[in-house]
């Protein structure tokens, strides 16, 4: 594994973006859809507010459980990240409407950003990676990355 000269492994521009929207949203609630080994979730927590919580969601309890160990190794404590094992479709719906500041999901899905309308703030704004969702609602403002990122902001 390669590392840097601080002894931290490279970041990767995604997870570099996802800090950048955390912190220039100063986001203090957020979701994830799929937790993964918690690479992303790392870089989420690191651009969020001192005092803000990760909700991640993944159906994989091994997952979950390396993703665990990423966030203590980094020194985040139990209290800043709500890990829920379920299928996003049947966990979102359980999730607070206007609670969140960000929405990131790691697969397009015109579902997910149904939920992402409900789940986010005003001012709040969804990542959804590997694919545009066509969407003709003028309560978004949006654009889409070279690697087919959307990111969306809803409207104040």
């Amino acid at each position: 594994m390669r590392r840097t000269c601080e002894g931290r492994r490279p970041v990767s521009s995604a997870a570099m973006l996802l800090a950048f929207l955390a912190a220039t949203t100063r986001a203090r609630a957020v979701v994830e859809i799929g937790t993964g080994s918690g690479e992303t979730g790392l870089a989420l927590l690191r651009g969020m507010a001192p005092d803000g919580t990760l909700t991640t969601i993944d159906v994989d309890p091994e997952l979950q459980r390396a993703a665990r160990r990423t966030f203590l190794a980094a020194g985040y404590s139990p209290g800043r990240v709500r890990l829920i094992n379920g299928v996003a479709p049947e966990v979102l719906p359980r999730l607070t409407d206007g609670g969140y500041d960000l929405v990131v999901a790691h697969a397009a899905d015109e579902d997910y950003l149904a939920e992402a309308v409900r789940l986010l703030r005003p001012g709040g704004v969804v990542a959804l990676a590997g694919g545009a969702i066509e969407q003709d609602d003028e309560q978004w403002v949006s654009t889409v990355l070279q690697d087919g990122t959307l990111l969306a902001t809803r409207a104040r």
